[in-house]
């Protein structure tokens, strides 16, 4: 709009300018047609200004027309640069801020899709193996191979003979589903076990005569897991003497806890098999299928479903 009234205006004052000049080119002809006897002098714009003389009113208007002109096309071409200016500028920097934004996105990109490739390669070769103790039980240990099942997940069970002799049904489904069975003594009475090597020794044969009555005089395991590990220094003369018949014991390094307590939470179980399996790529995981232990049983999924997201390997115990 105000470009157009610019516009507008400098017309305007060149059609009064024009105007002008044809009013003194007509007066001028007019007086010499009639002062001269013999022809028409012909006389230009420029003459008749220079013969009015530049105090003369008319040239005074003229003159001053004639700035104001150039000054508003000095202004214009002005404002036209600056307004080029303007927009080159206002160009200049969107570049800028795309190329900026361009290289931040590729940069996030890169960071992300590096660590991508770092949280793949932290997953690779960790494993994880399920362990439960003090089974088969008549409730729990039915429940827990359900879960396993639908995970299509393997486990080792550490059983107890005496369980093993009331539970002979619930033995014979773990075997059958493919898991893997280690000693983890007859009774579980610490007092009678660690009494002497014989005691201990006797725990071992009493529940190896119990696996072969259920599953076969061909059944044989090498697995074992002393009750209450094998850490404290008192038991390394039972672990020798296990060791020299052939045995291979396994501890842990990581547990769900539900032997810290009765009828534990689920959160708690989660939340410490989490913080005691962090950071390890290999883990051992202390579990129990008593039949006590209902809130093993629930927070088993979430367990499995935290190993997975983990990157873990399901794996069974070697016998070798």
């Amino acid at each position: 709009m105000k470009k157009h009234k610019k516009s507008f205006i400098i017309k305007k004052r060149y059609i009064f300018l024009l105007a002008i000049i044809f009013f003194l080119i007509g007066s001028i002809s007019v007086k010499i047609f009639c002062n001269s006897t013999n022809a028409v002098a012909a006389v230009s714009v420029a003459d008749t200004l220079n013969i009015m003389g530049s105090n003369n009113p008319v040239s005074i208007v003229l003159d001053g027309e004639i700035r104001q002109i150039e000054e508003e096309r000095l202004r214009a071409e002005a404002e036209r640069i600056a307004e080029e200016k303007r927009i080159a500028e206002e160009k200049r920097i969107a570049e800028e801020k795309r190329i900026i934004e361009e290289k931040k996105i590729k940069e996030e990109k890169t960071k992300a899709e590096e660590q991508k490739i770092a949280n793949e390669e932290a997953k690779k070769g960790k494993i994880a193996y399920l362990t439960f103790d003090d089974g088969p039980s008549k409730q729990i240990t039915p429940a827990i191979l359900d879960i396993l099942a639908d995970y299509d997940i393997k486990a080792t069970f550490f059983i107890l003979g005496k369980m093993a002799n009331m539970n002979q049904d619930v033995l014979k489904r773990v075997y059958e589903e493919g898991h893997s069975i280690g000693h983890h003594s007859y009774s579980h009475k610490y007092s009678y076990i660690y009494k002497n090597i014989d005691n201990f020794l006797g725990e071992i044969n009493s529940t190896d005569k119990v696996l072969k009555e259920v599953l076969g005089e061909d059944f044989e395991t090498k697995l074992l897991r002393l009750p209450g590990g094998s850490f404290e220094k008192h038991k390394q003369k039972f672990l020798k003497a296990a060791t020299d018949k052939g045995y291979k014991n396994y501890n842990w390094n990581a547990l769900n806890g539900d032997a810290e307590g009765i009828d534990l939470p689920k959160n708690k179980l989660i939340n410490r098999l989490k913080a005691t399996a962090k950071g390890k790529k290999e883990i051992i995981i202390l579990m129990h299928d008593s039949d006590s232990k209902k809130t093993t049983v629930e927070a088993l999924p979430e367990i499995i479903d935290y190993l997975i997201e983990e990157g873990y390997e399901f794996r069974v115990l070697d016998q070798d």
